[in-house]
């Protein structure tokens, strides 16, 4: 006698709600997206490659690059005096010395690229207490700002004068070499600072630098309208290049 559960069965169409799909999907693709942003931005990177060490610079004010390049060029044009008094000579494989690409002229177009690019996706939140609970000293949004608020005070910029991201700008007739700026929130901790994927780092001399490479990934663009509580922390819940926490609505 055959089993009732080995007899064979008719297969009868089921509805499926459209609804819960489109949801199912959409839910899918929100989770999804703080690890898109990062591959996308910064590829497949482990925690031990985002924290290998590379050379950078480090400034926080226009002086401070102005001094530091000015430097820069000063021991260029020494290096390169006296390899030209001693290339000629008999067995001599000095190679010549490389120019600064960051150049003093270049500084007040570089630094006020960092300082738009800090406001343009540095996270706001509704209330002085939220933005503090993240472990940064924090300011009030400028005037014009798409969202008022405050956020995180800005801290200064790494570059990388030695890659050839950069764009040229012209500013009064005179053309200025900028660098993709990568910059930094100042720590409630003192000497330390908060990189824009929430990981706190040891606030490094100004000038030439080795600092871990994820200060040097390029962070995410706020969302308009985006703010809350946790969009700093919680942007590493997801590892590097998570992005800022939404409700959703587009609110506070």
């Amino acid at each position: 006698m055959t089993k009732q559960e080995d007899e064979p069965r008719d297969l009868q169409p089921r509805k499926i709600n459209r609804n819960v799909v489109y949801i199912s999907l959409a839910i899918a693709a929100f989770f999804a997206l703080p690890v898109a942003i990062f591959i996308a931005a910064n590829g497949d990177m482990t925690e031990e490659e985002a924290n290998e060490p590379i050379d950078l610079v480090f400034y926080q004010t226009t002086e401070q690059c102005e001094a530091d390049t000015k430097k820069q060029q000063d021991e260029y044009a020494a290096s390169l005096k006296k390899y030209q008094a001693e290339k000629d000579r008999p067995g001599q494989i000095t190679p010549p010395p490389t120019a600064p690409m960051l150049q003093t002229k270049d500084c007040a177009a570089q630094m006020q690229a960092a300082q738009e690019a800090h406001n343009k996706t540095a996270p706001v939140y509704a209330s002085l207490a939220d933005c503090q609970a993240e472990g940064v000293k924090c300011e009030t949004t400028p005037a014009g700002a798409p969202t008022a608020g405050y956020q995180p005070s800005y801290g200064g910029t790494y570059i990388d004068p030695y890659s050839s991201n950069y764009t040229v700008i012209n500013t009064g007739n005179t053309h200025h070499r900028v660098y993709e700026t990568h910059t930094v929130y100042q720590s409630n901790t003192p000497g330390r600072l908060v990189t824009s994927y929430g990981r706190e780092i040891a606030q490094t001399a100004t000038g030439r630098v080795t600092a871990p490479r994820h200060t040097s990934f390029t962070a995410p663009t706020r969302p308009a309208g985006v703010s809350g509580a946790g969009t700093i922390r919680g942007r590493s819940s997801q590892g590097f290049g998570s992005s800022f926490k939404s409700t959703g609505r587009g609110g506070k």
